[in-house]
């Protein structure tokens, strides 16, 4: 397998540190540091504030995020240092949780730097047109993706496209964010390259953000704004035509599904066709930037007791138990465990100390040994997958049944991803709320654990006190009760420590 280029980490380190040294970041400037006036004046210095926006958004998904913990799929132990996951799992989360912080912190520093390349790409007279143009379309793609995190986990927020933030800005309204959301999206969807060259493409797949992305991103923030907070139903339509989109002209950005689902997980597939959007690491660069690894996997989500993992997260039981047999449940979760990492000594998930069944789709990295499961390293250079192609499939079909009523295009939509998760097709005739309801179901069981998507699909679709009103006997009690109809417990208590 062919490393992810580390002189390009490297030099996302570099650009990082480059873009962070100046006075907007630092209360003193030091002598001699690189400032918006003396920085943005070539083609390189675009490419090196793209590679900062990247190596900064990295750092929101190289680690467990707790605030989606509320959703029916992940749950953890409530001891230790577990507990902040748990609190988030029973709705007890308090504003001092640090395992939300992070996102806080990191879609914020995208943010900013992305407003100072937005403020000063023209300036930048070195560079052709279309170096300008396509760094300004990252810019705004990474300013409008860390938004949409930032209102669907914590709702009303600080909204700034200023390089330099105003001190103490009021909240503003979840529909004054989207609009700001959209506005993005649209330039990106008009500055970004369909693919990039040099550094930001490793083994035929785009690093960074392209014209297909931010369509696919779009179509996501359009079925978004169609369910709560804004119940804007008219968004369906224009869903669905984003995702077309993307689905007619797959070709062009070389998206498409993997034959076999357990493939998208393998660590020599770290660049693969399903990934729309995500996030790529190298743990074979010198720490000294945090944002190189990923620690997602192999240690979060495998067993402490039997197989020396962290317990960071698992299956829930009733998730599990309706979750439809098939190639994509048995590369989703782990049925075989070798207590005290033997392979003679095996037990099923019933017979672990949690008992729970854990992920396996994280599992696999260059330090992972398959022959004892166990991890001889816990900073792993897997993938973050945020958008992946059955996304965009999904998407379409749902927003195709709820705009304009269920057809053969939606089935055709959601029976792609069905075939490849080895089940036969929806039975046809179903009505546009029983098609929806069989859509967020699939959404459910595709992205099981993946970067909140189930979490965010409860809310949009009020089912979070439905979700957990199935909550098995063997989970740790509630300790609040979410309400669909008051929304509570819906977003999460803004950090204190961010």
């Amino acid at each position: 397998m062919q490393r992810f280029n580390k002189y390009y980490i490297g030099w996302l380190t570099v650009a990082l540190f480059a873009i962070a040294c100046n006075k907007s970041f630092l209360d003193e400037k030091p002598e001699g540091s690189i400032t918006p006036v003396s920085f943005y004046k070539t083609g390189e210095d675009l490419e090196m504030a793209e590679a900062a926006l990247a190596l900064q958004f990295n750092g929101a998904f190289n680690t467990i995020i707790g605030a989606y913990y509320g959703g029916d799929d992940i749950t953890s132990k409530r001891n230790g240092n577990k507990i902040e996951f748990s609190d988030f799992d029973c709705f007890n989360a308090n504003s001092s949780n640090s395992r939300m912080t992070p996102w806080w912190n990191y879609f914020y520093a995208t943010i900013k730097s992305a407003n100072s390349l937005i403020q000063n790409y023209t300036n930048a007279t070195s560079a052709t047109d279309d170096q300008r143009n396509n760094a300004a379309g990252y810019a705004y793609f990474m300013r409008a993706i860390s938004y949409f995190y930032l209102t669907r986990t914590w709702g009303e927020v600080p909204l700034t496209t200023e390089a330099v933030p105003q001190a103490n800005r009021p909240n503003a309204t979840v529909a004054e964010i989207y609009n700001q959301i959209i506005a993005d999206l649209q330039k990106a969807e008009s500055m970004l390259p369909d693919h990039w060259t040099g550094k930001s493409r490793q083994n035929s797949i785009d690093i960074l953000a392209t014209k297909g992305s931010a369509k696919a991103l779009l179509a996501n923030v359009y079925l978004t704004m169609a369910g709560w907070p804004l119940k804007q139903a008219d968004k369906y339509a224009l869903a669905a035509t984003k995702a077309k989109e993307v689905m007619d002209g797959k070709a062009t950005w070389g998206y498409d599904l993997m034959t076999n689902f357990a493939d998208i997980w393998k660590i020599g597939n770290k660049y693969n066709k399903e990934a729309v959007f995500a996030c790529y690491y190298d743990n074979d660069i010198p720490a000294w930037s945090w944002e190189n690894g990923n620690m997602c996997g192999p240690n979060p989500f495998s067993p402490d007791y039997e197989e020396g993992g962290w317990d960071d997260g698992y299956g829930e039981i009733a998730f599990y138990n309706k979750f439809p047999a098939g190639a994509r449940k048995d590369a989703t979760y782990q049925s075989a465990y070798f207590v005290k990492n033997d392979p003679n000594n095996v037990v099923t998930w019933q017979n672990t100390l949690q008992k729970h069944p854990y992920f396996l789709k994280y599992r696999d990295d260059e330090s992972y040994d398959w022959k004892t499961h166990k991890a001889n390293d816990w900073w792993g250079s897997a993938t973050t997958f945020i958008i992946r192609y059955p996304e965009v499939l999904l998407t379409y079909a749902e927003a195709k049944a709820m705009s304009s009523g269920v057809d053969a295009s939606a089935y055709a939509a959601i029976n792609q991803v069905r075939q490849r998760a080895g089940l036969p097709a929806l039975p046809t005739g179903l009505s546009q709320t029983a098609f929806r309801d069989s859509v967020v179901a699939e959404r459910g069981w595709e992205f099981a654990a993946e970067v909140g998507i189930r979490w965010f699909d409860l809310i949009r679709t009020e089912t979070v006190q439905k979700a957990t009103a199935g909550r098995d006997a063997g989970e740790v009690t509630l300790i609040n009760q979410p309400s669909d109809a008051n929304h509570t417990y819906y977003w999460a208590p803004v950090p204190v420590n961010k």
